[in-house]
This record gives structure tokens, C-alpha cells and sequence, in this order.
């Protein structure tokens, strides 16, 4: 009986991952199919007040740095594997300094969006492999 549910839970893995995979997917695909209309339509307000680049960069850093944190320190007591800091330091290096940078305007918009994306790429990265140290078997 055991056999049967090591062999079942191994087999659930990759089912789980193509799932989040899907679904990463098609949210891209809504939000690329969307983002025309929705950036025509919200423009103009967009550009000033609360949702300027500089705030709306600093309140996303707000969030993901305590949600991501959370993530890979859960993930880290259960699979112990310390590969995902790696990609996730360099991650997070990477949005703290595209946000000072770009709060002290000593970069353009296309070099702070250039260091925004490669620290979220970092992120990703470091989550995937939490992912997958935690869908371990062990």
C-alpha cells in the first residue's frame, strides 16, 4: 500500500506543474489580450497620482517582498534546499535597486524596466525551485 501512495503522490507532480503552467499561461494570454483596450482606456489617470511609476513601483515592492519572503521560508524549512536563494537574492537585489534608482531618477524608464524585469526573473526562478523542492518527494 505504501508503494501505491509514493507511486500516486510522484505522479501527481507533474500534473500539479503543467496545472500552474496552464494557468500561467492562459493569465498571460487574458492579460496580453486585454492590456491595448485597458491601457487606452486608463492612460490618462494612470499617469498621475497614486498610480505613477515611482508609488505603484514602491506598493508593489511592498507586497512582494513580504509574500515572496514568506514563500521561500516556508518552503525552505520543509525542502531545505538553499539553491532558490540564489536566484531570488539576486532577485530581490535587483527590485530594490530599480526602485531607488528610479525614486532618485538617475536611470530612464527603459533601463529601470530592463532591472525590474531581471529581478522579477529572479523571482520566478527562485519560486519555481521552491516549487519544486517542496513537490519533492521527502
Amino acid at each position: 500500500m505504501d508503494v501505491v501512495l509514493k507511486t500516486q503522490s510522484a505522479s501527481e507532480w507533474p500534473v500539479g506543474w503543467l496545472d500552474r503552467l496552464g494557468i500561467g499561461i492562459s493569465g498571460f494570454c487574458l492579460l496580453q489580450c486585454l492590456s491595448l483596450p485597458l491601457t487606452m482606456l486608463f492612460a490618462p489617470t494612470v499617469s498621475v497620482g497614486l498610480f505613477s511609476h515611482e508609488i505603484f513601483h514602491l506598493l508593489l515592492l511592498a507586497v512582494i517582498v513580504p509574500v515572496s519572503l514568506l514563500a521561500f521560508a516556508l518552503g525552505f524549512s520543509r525542502h531545505r534546499n538553499a539553491r532558490m536563494w540564489i536566484p531570488a537574492g539576486i532577485g530581490f537585489a535587483l527590485l530594490v535597486l530599480a526602485a531607488v534608482l528610479e525614486q532618485r531618477h538617475i536611470l530612464g524608464q527603459g533601463w529601470i524596466a530592463a532591472i525590474t524585469s531581471a529581478g522579477g526573473l529572479g523571482l520566478i526562478i527562485g519560486h519555481v525551485l521552491n516549487l519544486r523542492g517542496r513537490a519533492a518527494p521527502g
